[in-house]
């Protein structure tokens, strides 16, 4: 029985740019220009193209390209910790922001340590990524980005020559205090996030200065973004010396709400507690908590378009734009009368 001949075709395999251009009835530098929006080409040529590309499932070789047009439409994100539901947000807006703006993103997490987050970011340098959004660690000189020779965006901390992008955190200090005053409450604690944070320090005296002689803090205490509490925060919620308790972020009013139920008291009814975040957690945590939503996907958002303005032609060396973002009061249950 004589064989069947086998049908004609394309061999299988990734599709190349001759195949393309052969199925599209084009020259090959004809579809490089269409795949890489350059060249004048008619729309109507373009559209085929593509649509040819799509068909057969071509995809650029994204190194090749970067190789040849100085760019490889990849950007670098750098966090200190993925696992904080904060910055899994935050994460998660700047990926569909960028797949927006057809850019991929290589994340990062330092995990809290400078030595990695200085690796990481001399590293995304050398990788050749077009630019880096950076959530440093905390305010020290390097946590701005510095020495990197590509665009970098600053998320929440001070840089004095990067484009940031922060929220009205003093702002938030100052509507927990109204609120918390307005309960009658006159007897707070602060557990203040890290000092070394810009942000952190600026919500803390938010609540200071609006409280002025309204009331009194009884106290301070330094306190990690952790709901592991330090010994220093259990002994100071164990003298049961306040009628509130101002946090940090959403973490550590969580920790303390766990350790004042350990404890025997209710909150609110023996003490209120209150956060700042608005991480999605801080709905169902009993009770609910009250605290100030930041607009951390905004802020992920606004991140996402300063770099691409840079890296459509502002440059590296312009004057540097800094966005500021309204918070908002979350009341919930945490909070009550004093």
């Amino acid at each position: 029985m004589p064989r069947k001949k086998k049908a004609a075709g394309r061999k299988r395999g990734r599709a190349t740019l001759h195949d393309v251009a052969a199925e599209a009835g084009v020259s090959i530098a004809t579809v490089s220009y269409v795949l890489n929006d350059s060249g004048s080409i008619s729309a109507e040529v373009r559209k085929k193209v593509r649509k040819t590309a799509e068909k057969l499932g071509y995809r650029q070789n994204r190194a090749a390209r970067a190789m040849k047009m100085g760019r490889s439409d990849i950007i670098g994100l750098v966090i200190p910790n993925i696992e904080n539901p904060f910055f899994a947000t935050l994460a998660q807006a700047v990926l569909l922001e960028c797949r927006r703006h057809d850019l991929q993103v290589f994340l990062v997490d330092t995990e809290g340590s400078h030595e990695t987050e200085l690796k990481a970011m001399q590293g995304l340098v050398q990788q050749g990524v077009d630019g880096i959004i950076v959530f440093p660690i905390d305010d020290t000189e390097f946590g701005a980005g510095k020495g990197a020779d590509v665009p970098v965006v600053v998320l929440d901390r001070d840089s004095p020559d990067r484009d940031l992008v922060q929220a009205e955190y003093a702002e938030g200090g100052r509507l927990l205090a109204d609120h918390l005053v307005n309960l009658g409450h006159r007897r707070f604690g602060v557990l203040e996030g890290p000092q070394s944070v810009i942000s952190a320090r600026e919500r803390s005296e938010g609540f200071a200065r609006a409280v002025g002689r309204k009331g009194r803090i009884v106290w301070r205490e330094e306190h990690p973004f952790s709901m592991t509490l330090t010994r220093a925060a259990e002994e100071r919620l164990r003298k049961n010396e306040v009628t509130a308790v101002v946090c940090g972020n959403d973490l550590i009013a969580m920790g303390a709400m766990q350790y004042l139920d350990e404890l025997g008291l209710d909150v609110p009814g023996d003490v209120s507690v209150v956060g700042f975040d608005d991480i999605e957690f801080s709905q169902v945590v009993t009770p609910p908590l009250t605290t100030i939503r930041l607009p951390t996907a905004q802020m992920g958002v606004e991140a996402v378009n300063l770099l691409t303005r840079r890296l459509q032609g502002d440059g590296v060396q312009a004057a540097r734009s800094r966005v500021v973002l309204d918070v908002e009061l979350m009341v919930r249950s945490s909070s009550g009368p004093a």
